[in-house]
C-alpha cells in the first residue's frame, strides 16, 4: 500500500484577540485558503492500479470501501478500509471492460449491491475498430462474486463472452458523468450529444447477457451542455428536492436541472430494437455557479453534503464550497491540477483523484 502523510501544522485557524474567528468548512482550512492549513494524506497511487483515476466514491453499503474507477485500463481499484492502518486493496479489470467500461469516466452506486459508470468513448473497443458511438452507461454488481468475473452460464447461452455487466444502453457516446436517482434510474451527462439524459434500465438482464430491450432514454437540454475532452462533468441528484446538479465543465458552470418539470416532447431514434428513447421539452434549467466569477477553469467532480455543494477544479486543483443559494463559502489551494471526482464525508474529512499523480488523496482538517 503506497502511503505518503505531508501534514503541516495549522497556522492561522485560530483568530487573535478583537478578530473574528474563522468560518467555512474544516477540510478547506476554515477560509484561510492555504494549504498550510490542512492534512493532505496520499493513500493509494500506481501501486494499487491508479491509471488516470477519475473518480471515487465509497460503497453505501459497505462502510470503508472506496471505488475508484480509471480510465486508462478501464477498471477499478477498490480500497478496503480506505484511509486505516490496516488499509488493503484490489483491482480489476472486465473480461469485457474494452466496450463496457471502455475510456470509465465516472461511478455512482445505485440500488443496493450496485452501481453504475459512463464511459468517455464512442466504442472502438480500444482501438480495435471504428468509433460507431454504440455507447452509454452501464450497470454493474459490486458483489465480488460476480463483478469483474465470466459468468458461464451468459457465455454458453451467447457463445461469448460479454464479461460481468448487469446492463448497458447504447445512447450516450462520450458520457463524462453519472449520478442515481431510485431504483436502476441514472442521469448522464452525455457529451457526444450534448445533452442530460435520464436512463431507466428497468430491470437488469443479468450477469453478462444482452437484452436491454426494456430501456427508457429521455433527453433533456439537447444541446445546452458542453464536455472538455479528458475531463469528467459529474452530477449529482438531490432527492429531496429533486434537483440534479450538474459540472457543466465545457460552459465553465455548475448547472441545476429541476426534474420534476419538463413533458415528453419528440421521439427519438433509438441504437437498439425495444428501447424508449425521447426529447424532454420545457425543463428548468438554469446557471446556479459562474465558474469565472469565482475563478474556477474546468469545474469537474461535484459533491452535495450537508446543504454544501463541493467542486473540484480540474483546471487549477482549487477545492471550492458554496452555499445552495451558489454564494461561496470557503475555497482551498491543493496545488494539484488534473484534480476530479471528489468524495466528502463530512466537513471536516473529503477524498479526491489526482489524475495526473495517479493518486487517491484524503484531506483532513488539520
Amino acid at each position: 500500500m503506497l502511503f505518503v502523510l505531508m501534514s503541516i501544522a495549522c497556522t492561522g485557524g485560530e483568530a487573535e484577540p478583537g478578530e473574528p474567528a474563522l468560518e467555512g468548512v474544516a477540510a478547506l482550512g476554515h477560509q484561510s485558503n492555504s494549504l498550510a492549513d490542512l492534512s493532505v494524506e496520499v493513500f493509494a497511487g500506481s501501486a494499487e492500479g491508479l491509471d488516470r483515476p477519475l473518480d471515487l466514491e465509497f460503497n453505501p453499503d459497505k462502510p470503508g470501501e472506496l471505488w475508484i474507477v480509471n480510465q486508462d485500463d478501464d477498471s477499478t481499484t477498490v480500497l478496503f478500509g480506505a484511509g486505516e492502518s490496516d488499509q488493503s486493496s484490489r483491482h480489476d479489470v472486465d473480461p469485457f471492460a474494452l466496450h463496457f467500461m471502455e475510456e470509465v469516466s465516472s461511478i455512482a452506486f445505485g440500488a443496493p449491491g450496485t452501481f453504475g459508470t459512463c464511459q468517455e468513448s464512442r466504442n472502438t473497443y480500444n482501438g480495435q475498430g471504428q468509433p460507431n458511438d454504440f455507447m452509454g452507461p452501464a450497470l454493474w454488481s459490486s458483489d465480488f462474486e460476480i463483478y469483474a468475473k465470466t459468468n458461464p452460464e451468459a457465455e454458453a447461452y451467447l457463445n461469448y463472452d460479454l464479461g460481468s455487466h448487469l446492463d448497458m444502453l447504447h445512447e450516450s457516446p462520450l458520457c463524462m458523468g453519472i449520478a442515481w436517482e431510485k431504483d436502476n434510474v441514472y442521469w448522464a451527462f452525455d457529451g457526444g450529444n450534448a445533452t442530460l439524459a435520464r436512463y431507466d434500465f428497468q430491470a437488469d438482464h443479468g450477469p453478462g447477457y444482452d437484452d436491454h430491450s426494456d430501456g427508457i432514454v429521455a433527453k433533456y437540454v439537447i444541446g445546452e451542455i458542453s464536455r472538455v475532452e479528458g475531463v469528467p462533468s459529474h452530477m449529482v441528484y438531490d432527492g429531496a428536492s429533486g434537483l440534479l446538479y450538474v459540472a457543466d465543465t465545457g460552459n465553465n458552470r455548475i448547472a441545476v436541472l429541476d426534474t420534476n418539470t419538463g413533458e415528453r416532447g419528440r421521439t427519438l431514434q433509438a441504437s437498439e430494437p425495444g428501447v424508449d428513447q425521447f426529447e424532454m421539452i420545457n425543463a428548468s434549467f438554469e446557471t446556479l455557479i459562474d465558474g469565472a466569477e469565482y475563478g474556477l477553469g474546468e469545474p469537474s467532480g461535484l459533491a452535495l453534503v450537508n446543504g454544501l455543494i463541493y467542486v473540484s477544479d480540474f483546471a487549477t486543483g482549487n477545492l471550492f464550497a458554496f452555499e445552495l443559494d451558489g454564494d461561496l463559502l470557503d475555497w482551498a489551494p491543493t496545488e494539484r491540477p488534473g484534480i476530479a471526482g471528489i468524495e466528502v464525508v463530512d466537513e471536516k474529512e473529503l477524498w479526491v483523484v489526482d489524475s495526473q499523480a495517479n493518486e487517491a488523496i484524503r484531506i483532513l482538517a488539520d
